[in-house]
């Protein structure tokens, strides 16, 4: 049993670096199903990065997200945001797996205001994946570019693309990091309100449709929620904040796979 455990998990690891999916989004995009190209916060670095010129205050945020509450999956992650006199300068870490596997991913990039209502950012990813040296050992550079846009006062738009220059894998059947795309749309109906709606596709895998929901009813508590197609889930969180600090829980449910829980707490500074 043990065996098979550790041969899953590195299936399961090596479908999901190809795949775009290293789960280091935080839980406000988790509690959204994902759907995370409109949000401005710290956790644009990853989400977003042409939204990060739009955070306010130097944030500092970490996470755990445990996929399908399997342990030896869990991703740990550390996210870093300071705004500069144009834009804002980001960086993450992540760290996934366990003693048979191990993946990290570092990244810096930097967002800044091309206009009034229009930001764009780039963003640079380095992997390393240990799954010891008879099965992989490698080290992958990828890059992220990303941007947003203020239509109206209550319409904005988001895209980001992961991946730009294929990166290769492996020799082997020409694997290569695979390219993922993501358009959203957000309207806010009021300050307490806000509905997303975004599309991902991914290069290997159809076209998903997700949709998602902000509420704030007041300064202390946000609600979120989301839903997914292809495969189908369904996400839920909220987030409490105190002063500087945010701590906010998010779950998501996989279609055939379970239960995804993931929790950040962020500090903004002054």
């Amino acid at each position: 049993m043990k065996y098979l455990l550790i041969i899953t998990s590195i299936i399961f690891f090596h479908s999901q670096i190809i795949s775009q999916l290293f789960q280091n989004s935080g839980a406000f995009s988790t509690a959204m199903g994902g759907l995370d190209v409109n949000n401005e916060n710290v956790w644009s670095i990853n989400n977003n990065i042409g939204q990060l010129s739009k955070i306010e205050n130097s944030s500092i945020s970490i996470s755990s997200f445990q996929p399908f509450l399997i342990k030896d999956f869990t991703t740990s992650n550390f996210v870093y945001g300071l705004p500069t006199k144009k834009g804002a300068l980001g960086v993450n870490y992540s760290n996934s797996g366990n003693k048979h596997l191990q993946m990290h991913n570092i990244g810096i990039g930097y967002s800044m205001m091309m206009g009034e209502n229009f930001h764009s950012g780039v963003k640079m990813n380095y992997y390393q994946i240990n799954a010891g040296d008879f099965y992989n050992n490698k080290s992958l550079f990828s890059a992220t570019i990303g941007m947003g846009a203020t239509l109206t006062n209550e319409i904005k738009i988001g895209a980001v693309i992961n991946n730009l220059g294929f990166t290769k894998l492996a020799n082997y059947n020409d694997e290569r990091l695979s390219t993922n795309i993501m358009l959203g749309a957000s309207y806010n109906f009021s300050k307490e309100l806000i509905l997303h709606t975004g599309v991902e596709k991914n290069i290997n895998y159809p076209a998903s449709f997700l949709a998602g929901i902000n509420y704030q009813p007041n300064d202390k508590l946000k609600l979120n929620g989301g839903v997914g197609t292809k495969p189908n889930l369904a996400s839920f969180g909220f987030s409490l904040i105190q002063q500087r600090f945010i701590f906010c829980f998010a779950t998501q449910m996989h279609q055939y796979l379970g239960w995804s829980p993931d929790i950040s707490i962020t500090y903004r500074f002054k």
